[in-house]
């Protein structure tokens, strides 16, 4: 089972205090200082943990005024919330699935030798690092930035961009699911190897393919 970060425990904890009706709908948080202080966490933790919590609509955060808990959490706030990650997730894994294996083909057409030995060995680190049992996050994130660079589209870059600190919470639930850290990681260095060879056809199915496994064993857990 992989430790859990800090940002993630604080998320959590949040979630548990909303489902088990400590805070209900409309209560305003206490600071972000103060619940650093509660939980003994950093600041940048509890502010991750709401940032989240924010784009999956279950927190408000009203300039000025402070952090409120939606009023859209009904009196099932257990579904909402499951509702609200899923939803969050789902549309992720779309936005994705439109992107993500044009910029492999992409990379496979117009990278340089350079980007494309980067890929790799971000793919081969990240192997190396599951086989091991050890954190691969930062590789994991690296290789779909390398791909999107490697596309040499500025606005795509861009694009992905935008959509990569929500990524970070996508592995909140990929990371947890049995058996999906070995198909990942060898779907990166099969993607890797598409690239490095200029294959752009191989390497957008192939992208595909992951999301779509990454998608499917998510949603049947």
């Amino acid at each position: 089972m992989k430790k859990k970060l800090i940002y993630e425990v604080v998320y959590d904890e949040i979630k548990r205090r909303i489902e088990q009706e400590i805070w209900k709908p409309g209560d305003r948080l206490p600071t972000l200082a103060e619940i650093s202080e509660e939980l003994q966490v950093g600041i940048s933790s509890v502010r991750e943990a709401v940032r989240i919590l924010g784009k999956q609509k279950i927190l408000t955060v009203e300039q000025g005024r402070g952090t409120f808990i939606s009023n859209q959490i009904s009196d099932n706030p257990n579904g909402y919330l499951a509702a609200m990650e899923r939803a969050s997730w789902m549309q992720l894994t779309e936005a994705r699935l439109v992107m993500e294996p044009e910029l492999a083909a992409l990379a496979a057409e117009k990278a340089s030798m350079a980007d494309k030995e980067a890929i790799l060995k971000s793919a081969e680190a990240m192997q190396r690092k599951v086989k091991a049992g050890k954190p691969f996050l930062k590789e994991d994130i690296e290789f779909h930035e390398l791909i999107a660079k490697a596309s040499n589209n500025d606005i795509l870059i861009h694009m992905i961009n935008m959509v990569g600190d929500v990524l970070l919470d996508s592995r909140r639930h990929t990371m947890r699911i049995p058996g999906m850290n070995e198909k990942a990681s060898s779907y990166h260095y099969l993607i890797a190897q598409a690239i490095m060879q200029s294959h752009p056809q191989q390497a957008r199915e192939l992208m595909r393919l992951h999301l779509i496994d990454m998608r499917d064993e998510w949603t049947a857990e």
